[in-house]
């Protein structure tokens, strides 16, 4: 067990070793991917804005219908109870 630990703690420096010798290729690479990764991330940003344009629209089309809906609900039962300016259909 104590030959296991003492294998494992070898192995930790070199393993830590061998993640920071990056090599010219390999940082190139990964600064690719990072630039990649940003312009998708704008592209991303730049659609969840637009859903959001749309959504908001579409609350405020949603609102106004109920508006609505309910100021003919109240006409209606105006002219249901003889209010005969309320059955106006204009």
């Amino acid at each position: 067990m104590r030959m296991f630990v003492a294998l494992i703690l070898a192995l930790v420096p070199a393993a830590a070793f061998a993640q920071s010798g990056e090599d010219a290729v390999h940082r190139a690479d990964r600064e690719r991917t990072a630039a990649l990764n940003r312009r998708v991330q704008g592209k991303v940003d730049r659609h969840d804005a637009a859903n959001d344009a749309a959504i908001a629209r579409y609350n405020a089309a949603q609102a106004a219908y109920q508006r609505e809906r309910e100021a003919w609900r109240r006409r209606v039962a105006a002219c249901e109870a003889g209010d005969d300016r309320a059955c106006d259909p204009s």
